[in-house]
């Protein structure tokens, strides 16, 4: 009865138009409320607030925001593009090969597919279009290849799972790296593909290289190095074990502060404030509803609704491969209309475990899943980012990202079904 209450609250309120964080704190209360509080009281949620407050993961989403705010705002993605520009200068796909690259590489550094969208697609799609390559094509694969920020490690993704599930962060980035750079490559080489067909103005494009070519090797590579240096640092630092996800966080701000002020000049001290203050209104929201969500699994333990929902599952889906394909499914349904992460993971993540699943490849297909949600109608963000900055309808875009979407899914749904492709990272 108690869970019925609260998942009822919770869908009205959201259909509302409420935030996530108002429906879930409401959706708290509104049952203690409603039960006279015998089951529990305002006590109980304030003392699950605070445990799952406690968690490191939220320090690491935190700093990463911050670094990834400081960066886009520091012009970082100019200086990847041109790097990468310098060197694919003579093939007859250069740009669009630059412009997919840089969307990957920038993700590596912000860990937020939203942001990357947003960044490289301001700059990078205005000159695709310039050169003559299709502009809807170009706004779907920019959108697909950014919402992968949200996999390749520092995943806010993967973070977000962590928190919830009491995963290790640096072995499960390391299982969504190799998710993640999978679809990149495919990515890469549909573009390629499609650069057969669809050639630009190769006269353009064949003036622009000469004039970056004409700046020399070492400008070029020694003016891009700080912005390249930042994932080698993040993920060398990770992936090495000489550094825990936190305190790479903590080092990619000091870097992204250190870059945008001295090297780069991109931001004085009033720039570097406003990142901040941005920053800290994004990581409020998130921080509070991750610790709902969290705060969510204590809950459920009061009228044992875990035990209850495990046991519907199992009668349901007996083995783990079809306990696998039915979490992508309802996973891709909810991101068609809102991020579920905090509604589903505190469920399946133990459904998961008395599968004898993986927890890491498992969390990291999840959180897979969601980075690419963001490509879905009718609300995929990435969509409706992309639109105004291609001039195109966002179901224009959504009908030439879907085959996209579709082949990362059956990627990343191959690596949870075949675990053994992807263990070997972290063991």
């Amino acid at each position: 009865m108690l869970s019925l209450i609260f998942v009822s609250f919770f869908i009205v309120l959201l259909g509302l138009g409420f935030s996530m964080t108002l429906s879930y704190g409401a959706a708290f209360i509104i049952p203690a409320i409603a039960t006279g509080f015998t089951q529990y009281d305002m006590m109980s949620i304030v003392e699950w607030l605070c445990k799952a407050a406690g968690k490191s993961t939220y320090v690491a989403i935190a700093l990463f925001v911050v670094s990834g705010n400081i960066m886009s705002k520091g012009k970082l993605t100019e200086q990847i593009f041109a790097f990468f520009q310098y060197f694919l200068g003579k093939s007859r796909s250069c740009i669009p090969m630059v412009a997919v690259l840089t969307a990957i590489f920038y993700g590596m550094i912000s860990g937020s597919g939203m942001a990357v969208v947003a960044a490289v697609g301001a700059m990078v799609l205005p000159m695709l279009i310039d050169y003559g390559y299709d502009r809807a094509f170009f706004a779907a694969m920019l959108a697909a290849a950014g919402s992968l920020g949200q996999l390749i490690p520092p995943s806010s993704a993967i973070l977000q799972y962590c928190a919830m599930a009491g995963t290790d962060e640096g072995q499960m980035f390391k299982v969504g790296a190799v998710i993640g750079f999978t679809c990149a490559v495919v990515l890469l080489a549909l573009t390629l593909i499609h650069c057969r067909k669809d050639t630009g103005d190769m006269e353009k494009s064949r003036k622009a290289y000469e004039s970056l070519k004409a700046e020399g090797f070492v400008k070029v590579v020694g003016t891009s190095i700080w912005g390249l240096l930042s994932p080698v640092i993040i993920l060398g630092g990770i992936f090495s074990n000489l550094l825990s996800v936190v305190e790479a966080a903590a080092i990619s701000v000091v870097y992204a502060c250190f870059v945008s002020l001295f090297i780069y000049k991109s931001l004085d001290l009033k720039g570097l404030w406003e990142a901040f203050k941005g920053s800290v209104k994004n990581v409020a929201s998130v921080a509070m509803m991750l610790a709902f969500a969290v705060a969510f699994s204590s809950l459920l333990d009061v009228f044992h609704g875990g035990d209850i929902i495990a046991a519907a599952i199992t009668s349901v889906l007996s083995t783990p491969t079809a306990f696998i394909i039915a979490s992508v499914v309802v996973m891709s349904i909810g991101m068609m209309f809102m991020n579920p992460i905090a509604i589903i993971v505190p469920i399946v993540a133990p459904i998961a475990a008395s599968f004898g699943i993986d927890p890491m490849v498992y969390g990291a297909g999840m959180s897979g899943i969601v980075a690419i949600g963001s490509l879905t109608p009718p609300f995929g963000v990435s969509l409706y980012i992309m639109s105004p900055i291609a001039k195109v309808h966002p179901m224009t875009i959504a009908k030439k990202v879907l085959p996209f979407w579709g082949v990362m899914t059956l990627i990343i749904l191959i690596y949870m079904l075949f675990p053994q492709l992807s263990v070997w990272a972290y063991r």
